[in-house]
C-alpha cells in the first residue's frame, strides 16, 4: 500500500471478523479490534496476536462494548488517536443479540430484547460510520463491510430479533451506500452460509442444526471464517467503489438448496 491505512473490526477476536483481520495485517493495515471478552478470552486473545503480527504492523486492541455509552465513548477516544483520512477498511461484525421465540409462556422476546438486538446488529452499522464520517477517519476509496443472514428474509426458530435487525442492516447499506458514493466509499454486505461460530451455537439443538446445513450445502461442510475473509480480500483488493449497496453471498451455493 501507497500509505499506512488502518483497518477497524468490531468483534474482531474470533470468528469471521478474527479471520479477516489476520489476512488484513498480511496486506500491511494496521488494525484496531475492538472486542468482547473475559479475563482468560482477553489474554488468549492477546497471546494469539503475537504469534500471527506481522512485523512493522500496529494492532490496538480494545475490550469495550459497542452497544453502552461508555463503551462507546472508550472507543471513540481510541480511534481519535488514529490519524485522519487513514481508515481504509471498517468491518462491523458484531453479535450482540438475542435469540428468543417472539411468543411463550417462558422465556419469549420482550420489547428491551428487540430493540437491543436491532440497535446492536442493525443501527449501529449506520450510526458507526456517520461517526467515522463525521470525524473524517475514513479514507478516500474506504469499504464499509457488514455481515447479514438468510434470516433478514426467511422465518429462523428463535431468530426473530436478529432477523429485524439484519432487515433494517440491508436497508440501512442501500441508503449509506448512495450517500457515501459522491464521498469515494463503498458500502457492501456479506451473506456468508451458516458458520460454525460461538455465535450459533446459543441456539436451541445447535448440533442438530449444524449437521443439517453441512449435509444440505453442495460442499458438504459449513461456511469457514477463513471463506469469508478470502472474499472480504477479494473485495478490498479490487479496490473499486462500483461495487456498493450490494448482498453478497458466500456459502457454497448453499441458498440454492431447498
Amino acid at each position: 500500500m501507497e500509505k499506512n491505512y488502518w483497518a477497524i473490526i468490531l468483534g474482531g477476536s474470533s470468528g469471521m471478523g478474527l479471520a479477516s483481520a489476520k489476512k488484513l495485517a498480511q496486506k500491511g493495515y494496521h488494525l484496531f479490534l475492538v472486542h468482547r471478552d473475559g479475563r482468560i478470552g482477553t489474554k488468549s486473545f492477546i497471546d494469539d496476536i503475537e504469534k500471527w503480527k506481522p512485523v512493522g504492523i500496529q494492532i490496538i486492541t480494545l475490550n469495550a462494548n459497542a452497544n453502552t455509552l461508555d463503551g462507546k465513548e472508550q472507543i471513540k477516544q481510541s480511534l481519535n488517536q488514529l490519524p485522519k483520512n487513514s481508515v481504509k477498511v471498517f468491518l462491523h461484525s458484531v453479535a450482540d443479540g438475542h435469540i428468543k421465540p417472539l411468543f411463550g409462556e417462558n422465556n419469549s422476546m420482550n420489547e428491551e430484547d428487540l430493540l437491543y438486538t436491532i440497535q446492536s446488529m442493525g443501527i449501529s452499522f449506520a450510526t458507526w460510520t456517520q461517526w467515522l464520517f463525521n470525524e473524517h477517519l475514513l479514507a478516500p476509496g474506504a469499504q464499509i463491510l457488514g455481515f447479514t443472514s438468510d434470516g433478514s428474509h426467511k422465518v429462523i426458530p428463535h431468530y426473530a430479533a436478529v432477523g429485524a435487525a439484519k432487515a433494517v442492516l440491508e436497508t440501512l447499506c442501500r441508503y449509506m451506500a448512495v450517500e457515501l458514493a459522491p464521498h469515494d466509499i463503498s458500502v457492501n454486505l456479506l451473506c456468508p452460509g451458516v458458520v460454525n461460530t460461538k455465535a450459533i451455537r446459543v441456539f436451541p439443538n445447535a448440533n442438530e442444526f449444524i449437521e443439517k446445513v453441512s449435509k444440505k450445502n453442495p460442499h458438504q461442510r459449513l461456511t469457514t471464517p477463513d471463506d469469508v475473509a478470502q472474499l472480504i480480500m477479494a473485495i478490498i483488493d479490487a479496490n473499486t467503489s462500483w461495487l456498493t449497496g450490494e448482498i453478497i453471498h458466500i456459502d457454497g451455493g448453499e441458498q440454492h438448496v431447498f
